[in-house]
């Protein structure tokens, strides 16, 4: 009777884990690849780090060389008496520009730190969620070992077909780990591209506003202005295409089958120089090089459009090959836990039916 006993409450316990575990089955290989996202968020985030730090101090250094001469009297003053205006007045219009050019490296890369920083804290959340799913998983896992270890410990030559139909159950829970790691990759790639075609679309926009600066704009909006609307555009620009290609790059990293961007240079022509050199066919030759920017830029556009449609077509082959994995693990399990039922069943009858329980649990409070 004792027995008995002990074998119904095993199989019932046996029912509760196995249900348990289902639910969670995915966690470990979607935890590892989370991991490997995080790691490579740390990594990109490091290196964003360590270019500011540089970045910083070359600001620093040509802020101090553009007050050198943007606020110095008596430079000028000497420049103007031994008649030297016009050289004193080129190198502070040079120092002004490349002032300007290190706050605009450092104001992008300050950008793209806090893109991936954003990243990161939307991963972290994520992580922690399948940490404590996994942990949920492995202490059901660690309860069913128990619990099967109690009564099918070694080999079982009693209960014919067990041992091969937990070996079975393993092979096809590794197959299914692997399908599942695949297309979590794969899914993260995808997000990468589609990602990086928006940041694409944004500099085609920021080089059709740096093109649309005419020289008829340029003459009643005033030189200056006109000139600095164009150069922030197009420094825009690049800062977005430069935003793609790390988010193109992660993406291989996750499927190696995804092509690279191209490299692509936005022309920036030197404001002051310009200004003070320009004329109508340096004029033209700044739009030429603006038009042909557009035109690589849209290429690679659309060539990053179409690596993005064929990274959805392998997410879904992918998904398919995950749901296909996950029918043979449970169909492996479920043979597992029938021939395991069976030897129960075999020994002591049939295990009370869940209803059949419930109903015996709350006769028991009755009581």
């Amino acid at each position: 009777m004792f027995a008995q006993q002990s074998l119904l409450e095993a199989a019932n316990k046996n029912a509760e884990l196995l249900r348990g575990l289902n639910e969670t089955e995915s966690a470990s290989s979607s935890l590892e690849q989370s991991q490997a996202y995080l790691d490579d968020l740390d990594r990109e985030i490091d290196i964003c780090n360590t270019e500011i730090q540089h970045l910083e101090k070359k600001t620093a250094a040509e802020l101090k060389d553009h007050k050198k001469y943007a606020e110095s009297i008596t430079l000028r003053f000497i420049s103007r008496a031994v008649g030297k205006s016009e050289q004193f007045a080129e190198r502070a219009s040079k120092e002004e520009r490349e002032y300007l050019e290190a706050v605009a490296a450092e104001n992008q890369a300050k950008s793209r730190l806090e893109e991936w920083t954003k990243k990161r804290d939307e991963a972290r959340k994520q992580h922690a969620t399948l940490e404590t799913t996994n942990k949920t998983h492995k202490r059901l896992q660690s309860e069913l070992d128990a619990l099967y270890n109690s009564i099918f410990a070694g080999p079982t030559p009693d209960f014919p077909g067990e041992d091969q139909k937990e070996s079975a159950m393993r092979e096809a829970k590794e197959a299914y780990n692997i399908a599942k790691q695949q297309h979590g990759a794969e899914i993260q790639a995808v997000k990468c591209l589609e990602d990086a075609e928006t940041l694409m679309l944004e500099a085609l926009e920021w080089l059709k506003n740096a093109g649309d600066q005419s020289p008829i704009d340029k003459l009643s909006s005033g030189m200056m202005l006109a000139d600095v609307l164009e150069r922030t555009a197009l420094m825009k620009a690049q800062n977005a295409i430069d935003k793609a290609k790390m988010l193109v790059e992660q993406a291989q990293r996750l499927s190696p089958n995804i092509p690279g961007l191209g490299n692509i240079n936005i022309s920036h022509w030197h404001v002051i120089s310009d200004i003070i050199m320009g004329d109508i066919f340096s004029d033209k030759a700044q739009d030429a090089r603006i038009k042909a920017s557009r035109a690589l830029v849209d290429k690679e556009s659309r060539s990053l459009g179409w690596a993005s449609m064929k990274a959805r077509e392998r997410s879904e082959q992918l998904e398919q090959k995950a749901a296909v994995a996950l029918t043979r693990l449970e169909t492996a399990r479920r043979e597992l836990q029938r021939i395991r039922r069976e030897a129960f069943e075999s020994f002591e009858g049939p295990p009370p039916t869940y209803d059949e329980a419930v109903q015996h649990s709350l006769a028991s409070l009755t009581i």
